[in-house]
């Protein structure tokens, strides 16, 4: 850890924890709907299929992965925790833009 990156004694000790948790809480939001994913795919999956619904989750992987690695790895250096929470908030859209996409598809291949 280099000098610029230790916190100062006394100063914004009580934000960066702010900011850590809400880190925590968007990553953990990240988690939910990757976990979720699992869950709607398995409802809506046909029982006599291929399967081929599950691809969706390697994808899912990936983009749980974009998401969430670049705010864990930031959340350690106190000057970039905003920088960290906005790439939480982002992996948080990335994830929702995603599961938005698979509802979509499941929709219109139940529709046919």
């Amino acid at each position: 850890m280099s000098e610029i990156d230790r916190p100062m004694p006394g100063a914004g000790g009580g934000r960066a924890k702010a900011l850590r948790a809400a880190i925590y809480a968007c990553i953990a939001v990240q988690v939910l709907i990757y976990l979720y994913l699992f869950v709607y795919i398995g409802e809506r999956s046909d029982p006599k299929g291929d399967g081929m619904e599950w691809v969706a989750i390697m994808p899912g992987a990936a983009v749980l992965t974009v998401g969430a690695l670049p705010a864990w790895v930031l959340r350690e250096r106190q000057r970039l925790l905003p920088l960290a929470l906005l790439l939480a908030f982002a992996g948080i859209f990335l994830n929702l833009a995603f599961f938005y996409e698979i509802v979509r598809e499941f929709a219109e291949s139940a529709a046919r």
